[in-house]
Parts: structure tokens; sequence; C-alpha cells
């Protein structure tokens, strides 16, 4: 069903000159290792190629979620890959997730022949729990030219974070990601060994984080922005006046601007 609503979505698009291809591969033998490719219909050769990964507490959703935030990219002339990964479970944790995507930009990399834009030098972007995965991929394999991370769950060792998922009912779902019991009193090593602001190397990140998100505190992006200025790394924060944990990308005004933020920061970092 998933697909076929894209296939329509791409049918009508097209007829207006816009969504120029959608292909669908599989890029590991799990039903979720999945991706969408999105191509401009034009010479690659040199076009920023964007890795995109969708939110869910690390537990749900998939392509749909990010679809069309792919195609939205994708109209402003570059490459995405909508990239979907496994659920966490008590067996496949942040170690395994981080392994999808590894595989995931291989297997856009290997495309590259066939459609002639980069083998490398691509661009993460991420959502909510995406954004996490965003961010920790790209400080730890160090492979990306950028990172975009819009509401990230940055630091998931803080006092707030661990409050907010405890009162919340999520603490089985960090544990699972983390591969440990959560201990009440402690420094909680395997959480401090997932959190982005643990793990900070020199990539250009830009933060993108809604002031009235009442799940993930703008203070995650706040404080990551602080450390990776203190670090010395290229950074940029922008607080969405008003919004939620969607930072406004379900509304059309403040979507386009994220759209513009996303892709000017890509451009900007394509070299």
């Amino acid at each position: 069903m998933r697909y076929f609503i894209l296939f329509l979505l791409f049918g009508s698009l097209s007829a207006f000159g816009q969504t120029q291809k959608i292909s669908h591969f599989s890029y590991g033998k799990s039903p979720q290792q999945i991706l969408d490719l999105y191509t401009p219909n034009k010479d690659l050769k040199n076009l920023p190629v964007v890795i995109l990964l969708h939110g869910g507490a690390w537990s749900m959703g998939g392509l749909e979620y990010t679809s069309k935030h792919a195609q939205d990219i994708c109209n402003q002339g570059f490459i995405v890959a909508n990239v979907d990964y496994r659920y966490v479970t008590d067996k496949i944790s942040a170690k395994d997730l981080l392994d999808d995507i590894d595989k995931a930009v291989s297997y856009v990399s290997n495309l590259s022949g066939k459609y002639g834009y980069a083998k490398n030098g691509y661009h993460i972007v991420g959502i909510s729990a995406g954004a996490h995965l965003s961010l920790l991929y790209g400080f730890t394999k160090k492979n990306m030219k950028s990172i975009t991370a819009l509401c990230a769950p940055s630091r998931l060792d803080s006092p707030e974070a661990l409050e907010f998922m405890k009162n919340n009912g999520h603490l089985d779902i960090i544990e699972k990601l983390s591969g440990a019991k959560i201990e009440a009193k402690g420094t909680n090593s395997a959480l401090i060994k997932i959190s982005p602001f643990n793990n900070i190397s020199n990539i250009p990140t830009i933060l993108i984080h809604g002031n009235a998100d009442n799940l993930v505190n703008v203070s995650q992006s706040q404080n990551l922005y602080a450390e990776l200025k203190r670090k010395g790394v290229e950074a940029k924060l922008i607080i969405r006046e008003g919004k939620g944990h969607d930072v406004g990308m379900n509304t059309p005004d403040t979507e386009i601007q994220n759209i513009k933020d996303i892709t000017d920061w890509i451009v900007q970092h394509n070299k």
C-alpha cells in the first residue's frame, strides 16, 4: 500500500514536471531495509546527494513519514535517498540502526555508476529519532559533508531527558536503543555512548528546533549547539518560534522555510 500511494503521488506530480523519478530498492534482507531514491531529470554529476532519515521514536513509522520532504528536497535539484531502518527490539539496538544506515549509504554509493551522481561526499538529514541517528552516524562515521538535525534528541543521559522518558513510558525503548538497563542513579554509560552530544566530530551541523516542542525539549539542540561551538565545529541553530515537535513541517509556510534552510546548508557545504 505504501508504494502504491507513492506511485500515485509520483504519477500526479510528474505531470507538472516536479518529481522526476522514484525508484525502490532493498539494501538488506529485512523488510525495513529499504530506500526510495529520488533523482531530478537532469545531469546528476554535480548534484548534492542527501540521505534522509524519518522519525518515529526508533520504534514506528517508515518512508511515508518523509516522502513529501524527500520530494520537496529533490524538487530543489537534489538527489535524495529516503531511507527506512529497523525498529529497536531486545536484539536490535542503536548499533544495528547505524549499521542499517551504513549499508544504505553504501548501497546508494554503489548505485552512483548507474545514475551518474557522486560516489561519495553525501549529506545526512534527519527528523526526531532520525535526527538523533543522523547526528550519531555523521559524528562517528565521519563520511558526511554536512548534518541537518530537526528536533533532535541529542543528550539521552541528561536528567531532563531521563525524566521525560520515565514520565512518558519510553524508558523501555531507550533501553533497547542503548542495549542496557537504565539506572535511576549512575552515569548510564550506555546512554552516553549513543548520545550525539558525547560523540561530536568536526562535521558542519545545522540544528532546527521548535521552542514549543513537548516531546524533545529545545534545550537538547541549544546545549548541543553550545558544545559544537565550544569545540570549534561549524554549526548553526534555528529556533522555530511557537512550533512543536514537527518543527513546522506540517505548516506550508514554515515547511518551505525549513526546506530552504536545509538545502541552503547543503549547497554551502557541497564542496
